[in-house]
């Protein structure tokens, strides 16, 4: 499929910065999200004795078979036959943070992953438990895919930053191994701070620039915000709208969802392996066409469970009335 074959598409109203760098012209990003790979192969019951123990009792009870490994595997065909510039994936690629899954969900995305044409932060559920932020497991498995070949470990820190086309391509890390039932998020004061210097010196006010976060930045029930917000999610919006940044991208949520903050647009595309029929949880990723340094136009692409592949949905994420609390 060319890529003039991309499906249904709608243009995006609201504010934007006029760009002062010469524009590279279109470039099409896709934007993926909570996979939730699942995968115990090998795994001794030992590893159960902590978080994981509640977060088995949701996937065997509530949650059981909600992600599907033949929806990621259509998703992947998709994203190779719709020939991209780039995907973006916003976290939560596993369910437990367990070795056996990072090797799954990374073999399963391998025919995409490269530096140049994939970029990626972790979510909530690939920091599980402590024991693997303390071992970096998901710097371990996707590093390469977030910083540039050679890059000294002292210097493999987020944010990290990506030149796409011209593009500018921030990735930031919001999770935080927490008690069971808690899935808030954090990105910190050294981040904040890393984020604008990386603003003054990449000029993000002169270029399209695009921060990747995982956990999600509109308000939602206070319950919700207190069990499973973003902690400082109004001082990383206040100093992205501060920096020039244009476009905030974000999962966790697992429904679709746009608001605005001042000239920032910030969008969630939902869950890209969400087994279910409701066309609010249907499994669906987002293609944003930058064109001229500006946000032109977004597509949805959603997950039909009769023929088993994703097809055209239209234009992609809803408007601000529709944020869902989900």
């Amino acid at each position: 499929m060319s890529r003039l074959d991309a499906g249904a598409s709608g243009p995006i109203s609201g504010r934007y910065r006029e760009p002062t760098l010469e524009p590279v012209g279109m470039t099409r990003f896709a934007h993926i999200s909570d996979l939730h790979v699942l995968e115990l192969e090998g795994t001794s019951p030992s590893r159960f004795l902590n978080k994981r123990a509640t977060g088995m009792i949701n996937l065997v009870g509530p949650r059981r078979g909600q992600h599907a490994i033949e929806i990621l595997e259509a998703l992947v065909e998709d994203l190779r036959d719709e020939a991209l510039d780039h995907v973006l994936v916003t976290g939560d690629l596993t369910n437990l943070a367990l070795e056996s899954e990072f090797t799954r969900a990374r073999g399963l995305l391998e025919p995409i992953a490269l530096y140049e044409r994939l970029s990626i932060v972790p979510g909530n559920h690939d920091v599980y438990t402590r024991g693997s932020e303390r071992e970096q497991r998901f710097e371990r498995y996707f590093g390469d895919l977030m910083w540039a070949q050679g890059t000294e470990a002292a210097d493999q820190v987020y944010p990290w930053c990506k030149d796409v086309d011209g593009v500018a391509v921030i990735g930031l890390c919001s999770a935080r191994p927490r008690l069971p039932f808690i899935a808030t998020g954090e990105i910190g004061e050294d981040q904040l701070e890393r984020l604008a210097a990386l603003a003054d010196e990449h000029d993000f006010a002169s270029r399209f620039t695009i921060v990747l976060v995982h956990h999600n930045l509109h308000e939602r029930t206070t319950r919700k915000n207190l069990m499973h917000g973003l902690n400082d999610r109004q001082a990383l919006l206040d100093l992205c709208d501060a920096k020039g940044v244009n476009l905030v991208l974000h999962g966790h949520t697992h429904v679709a969802h746009r608001f605005e903050h001042g000239d920032v647009q910030v969008i969630g595309c939902g869950s890209s392996t969400w087994k279910s029929e409701h066309p609010d949880h249907v499994a669906r990723y987002n293609i944003y066409h930058v064109d001229q340094g500006r946000l032109a136009e977004v597509e949805t692409r959603i997950y039909n469970h009769v023929s088993g592949r994703f097809e055209a949905g239209g234009t992609g994420a809803p408007e601000p009335a529709h944020v869902s609390a989900v």
